[in-house]
Order: structure tokens, then C-alpha cells, then sequence
């Protein structure tokens, strides 16, 4: 049996994972890798008296208890979408399970995360990020979330920005389809049937810059997104990824400090947070706790994959 200091948590098609694995091989660090859509493959066993996980892989067993395990790198979002729920009776239940017994993982409170799903569950939420945003010293756009956009606040004349409560994911002729920021006027807005579902409505910025910061421990990487030079009117992840350009940037110390503050106040290692520079000003948008950052790494050299496998590790910042 190989006892495992490293958990690994992500799916096969996940090339970010794969960045973090080559690191913690450099580092020679003993890990498992178990992905989601390959549950089926392996033999798992949880003694829950000795506190113990026992992974078996083409007959090589691994074995993780909360004396040895140092860290656990879980990179999936918790909430469980309508358009993950497979039709068959038979995958539904391969769904839900295999998403609880990740989630009863938490039994092993002596390791590291990155994220503790808890700790992600709650901080998926936007109203409740700019809530912790908003108390510990960053501007926040105003913001109102409404089924109805007939408000006392809003101005016809002036632009807000319309975004969906949770990730905007929807089926199209059996394909995904994303909803992303739309720009409306506040004539549209009043005008508008949203009795259907409640959407976010913001303020919105503009003329803005678009800033990525990724924070990992007490470690901030951040980079400007421009377009061809310029700065962009909208969500700049409508734009096709050619005309985009990601520049790193140095943060002042004090909203350096406002980023790592605020993804420890949401009991989180790692996050992904988007800033917009308006008016004079840095405002938080959002953080997403399971964020994308292997592109950070393609374009820009940022080091992220080399300081989450250093904290794995480490089992935690110790620096």
C-alpha cells in the first residue's frame, strides 16, 4: 500500500489540475489523482473508525488517513447544475452520490484544502461575496437583485449591467449555451419582463479597466485585460481569446492586502477575483473559488501552479 500526502480531486479533461500535478511531481511529493467522471474505474473504501481512504487504481492502493494526508486540492464547484443531471434513473445516482461522498471528504479536518467545499459553497455566492467585500473596505457597484426592474434608484438614461445570480448555463438544441453581462439602459430595464427569474442589476463602469487577480495563500498574481490595446466596454469574456491581451500589473499593497483578506474571510486558499478600475477607484466585481488560471501561466508565466503545490506540500503557508 502507498500512503499519500496529496489528495487530488478534479476531473480527466482538466488541464489546470494537470499543471499543479507536474509540480508536485518536481516537488516529489506522494499524490493520488481522482477524477469525478472516473469514479467507476476505481475501488474506494472509507473506514470510517481508523479514519482512513483507501483508493485502489489498476491494483495499486492508496492509502490516506488524517495522520499522513497533508492537503486535499478539490477543483469543482459544489453546486450541482440541471445540466449535469444525466436523464437515466442509473446516472442520476452516480451524480448525487459520488458528489456527497466528495463532499464527506470534509472527515479529514486535519488536511489542507484547497478549497474545503464548505468553505466553497458559501463563497459561490455573489451576494454574499460583495456583502464580505463591501465590509472589509472594497467598493462595490451599487447592486440590486430583483425579478422586477421597475426600481425607485434607477435612471432611464444611465446604463446598468444585467448578470445571472449563478453561472448563466443553459441547453440549447442539446448544446451548453453561457449567458454573460449584458448592458441595458435604465428605459430597457423598466420596460423589461423579468418576472421569470431574478437577475442581478449593477451599476455600470465604464470607461474601465478589466483586472484578474488570482490569489493563492498570501500570493497575488495580477494581470490587466485589454483589447488590442484598449480597454474593454462590457464582458471581456465575450471577446474572442486572439484579441485579448492579459498584462501583468503590480497592485497597490493596500488592495493586494483587500484581495488576500478577502478570500481568507471566506474560509478560502485559493480565488479568482475580478476587479474593475473605474472612476479612480479598484471595485470588486466577484471571486470564483474554482476559477480558471492555466491561461495565466500560458500567457503571462504567472507561477500559480508552483505556489499551490508548494502550499500542498507544505500542508499550508508557512512562509
Amino acid at each position: 500500500m502507498n500512503k499519500v500526502e496529496v489528495l487530488i480531486i478534479s476531473n480527466k479533461f482538466d488541464f489546470t489540475t494537470d499543471y499543479v500535478v507536474l509540480a508536485l511531481r518536481e516537488l516529489k511529493i506522494p499524490y493520488v489523482r481522482i477524477n469525478r467522471d472516473e469514479f467507476f474505474n476505481y475501488s474506494i473504501k472509507v473506514f470510517l473508525e481508523k479514519e482512513e481512504l483507501h483508493v485502489d487504481i489498476d491494483g495499486k492502493v492508496f492509502v490516506l488517513s488524517n495522520e499522513t494526508l497533508k492537503s486535499i486540492y478539490y477543483r469543482a464547484p459544489t453546486f450541482i447544475r440541471s445540466l449535469d443531471i444525466p436523464a437515466d434513473p442509473e446516472g442520476q445516482l452516480y451524480k448525487f452520490q459520488w458528489a456527497s461522498f466528495i463532499r464527506n471528504l470534509i472527515i479529514f479536518e486535519n488536511a489542507f484544502w484547497i478549497n474545503n467545499p464548505v468553505a466553497t459553497y458559501r463563497a459561490e455566492n455573489k451576494l454574499y461575496q460583495l456583502k464580505i467585500a463591501k465590509q472589509i473596505g472594497f467598493k462595490i457597484p451599487y447592486t440590486v437583485v430583483s425579478n422586477d426592474g421597475r426600481l425607485p434608484d434607477i435612471k432611464k438614461e444611465a446604463k446598468y449591467a444585467i448578470k445571472t445570480l449563478d453561472p448563466g448555463l443553459l441547453k440549447i438544441d442539446d448544446k451548453e449555451a453561457f449567458i454573460y453581462t449584458n448592458i441595458v439602459t435604465g428605459s430597457e430595464l423598466i420596460k423589461s419582463n423579468l418576472r421569470s427569474t431574478p437577475v442581478v442589476i449593477q451599476e455600470y463602469l465604464f470607461p474601465k479597466l478589466d483586472i484578474r487577480v488570482t490569489v493563492v495563500g498570501h500570493k497575488v498574481f495580477a494581470a490587466k485585460i485589454l483589447r488590442r490595446g484598449k480597454n474593454i466596454d462590457g464582458d471581456w469574456r465575450r471577446i474572442k481569446k486572439e484579441e485579448l491581451e492579459y498584462i501583468p500589473i503590480k497592485l497597490s499593497d493596500d488592495i493586494s492586502l483587500l484581495c488576500i483578506n478577502l478570500v481568507k474571510k471566506l474560509g478560502l486558499i485559493f480565488g479568482a477575483i475580478d476587479l474593475a478600475f473605474a472612476n479612480g477607484e479598484y471595485y470588486f466585481l466577484e471571486v470564483n473559488p474554482t476559477g480558471e488560471w492555466a491561461w495565466l501561466v500560458n500567457t503571462v508565466n504567472f507561477p500559480i501552479h508552483k505556489e499551490i503545490a508548494y502550499l500542498l506540500a507544505q500542508g499550508g503557508d508557512v512562509r
